[in-house]
């Protein structure tokens, strides 16, 4: 699920584990309409929404399935989606309204930035050249943050927080999607008052068998996420 703040559109990603495909969907937040369903690439599985801007919408495909670290993008237009360039050694780091940056594994990891609306690579490219989209930031469990949001979870609600949350900051609300044991594992998602009082805890999802990433996203002073895997739920913040 990645929101598209220029576009007022949402695209959505949803998997079928029993076929092994992949179909996308986008969707107008003004309208509360589709303008497209049901698009599949010719790869049916080992590829996912990497990012958007404007009328782009980027894809990550996964070239060799037994090594994940092997990866291309194809880039497609959001209200005609059909295909506009790829390049089959680019590894997504961050992106912007003219560029995106990356890493290419041919001559060992190179940073390398390309043109968003061509794919053509720019003369030079430096970690400040794309600025990273504002976001839920991930973090696994083990890490400092992860243990830090933990152990205030465990104190404020008596919460058992595994394997990782995904945290955001907006105006003077917190937002934490968690995950805890419950027959496999269940996504919550609770937002705080700067005075650390609870304005919102929802469940996300539930028996899932590992963890997902930008469980939600704020637009518009609006939280919105996919609830049970079939419901866009949307909660003004």
């Amino acid at each position: 699920m990645i929101s598209v703040p220029q576009r007022r559109v949402l695209l959505l990603e949803i998997r079928d584990q029993t076929t092994k495909t992949v179909s996308f969907n986008a969707l107008n937040l003004e309208t509360n309409s589709f303008l497209w369903t049901n698009l599949v690439l010719d790869e049916p599985w080992w590829v996912s929404l990497a990012g958007a801007e404007d009328d782009t919408m980027l894809f990550t495909i996964y070239l060799e399935h037994q090594n994940p670290d092997k990866k291309g993008i194809l880039a497609y237009g959001i209200h005609k989606p059909s295909l506009r360039w790829w390049n089959n050694d680019f590894s997504l780091v961050t992106l912007n309204r003219k560029s995106l940056l990356g890493y290419s594994l041919k001559m060992g990891q190179k940073l390398v930035l390309l043109d968003l609306q061509n794919g053509q690579e720019l003369l030079s490219a430096t970690t400040s050249d794309a600025t990273p989209i504002p976001g839920p930031v991930q973090y696994l469990e083990g890490t400092t943050h992860f243990n830090t949001v933990k152990t205030f979870l465990d104190r404020k609600l008596n919460l058992s927080v595994v394997s990782a949350l995904e945290y955001f900051e907006y105006d003077d609300k917190i937002l934490v999607s968690y995950y805890v044991t419950e027959n496999g594992l269940a996504n919550y998602l609770i937002v705080f008052d700067t005075k650390g009082t609870v304005r919102l805890h929802e469940k996300l999802d539930e028996h899932l068998k590992g963890i997902g990433l930008d469980t939600f996203f704020v637009l518009s002073g609006c939280v919105i996420f996919v609830k049970n895997r079939e419901e866009l739920v949307s909660y003004f913040l």
